[in-house]
């Protein structure tokens, strides 16, 4: 199940969080992560807040996943809590009883 939030903040860009709900092997509950997506006023489509030809890129490589997206967030003008916000409607939404159901179907079908 995937669910998406997007979050306008002050200086006109749109962040895009979307989270992604999905079973491990024989385990009952959902696994939850996450991708964030900017765009700036001036463009049309989504995109990945940072690249390689960032120039504060070196810092990801040299951090761990963990950090690699705390910088992430830092990067594209979000907070943590923000983040927090997304997680927990897609929690919210996958607690439902007829989510549930297409969440099993889905498992089902993988």
């Amino acid at each position: 199940m995937i669910h998406e939030k997007i979050f306008h903040l002050k200086s006109g860009r749109e962040v895009k969080v979307v989270v992604k709900g999905y079973f491990l092997n024989d385990n009952p509950q959902v696994s939850t992560d996450y991708e964030v997506f900017i765009k700036d006023p001036k463009e049309t489509f989504f995109r990945t807040p940072i690249g390689a030809n960032h120039p504060q890129y070196w810092k990801m490589r040299r951090s761990t996943p963990q950090q690699a997206k705390v910088l992430l967030l830092e990067y594209s003008g979000i907070s943590q809590r923000q983040v927090s916000q997304a997680i927990a409607e897609f929690n919210k939404i996958a607690t439902f009883p007829p989510a549930q159901i297409g969440l099993h179907y889905e498992n089902e079908l993988v």
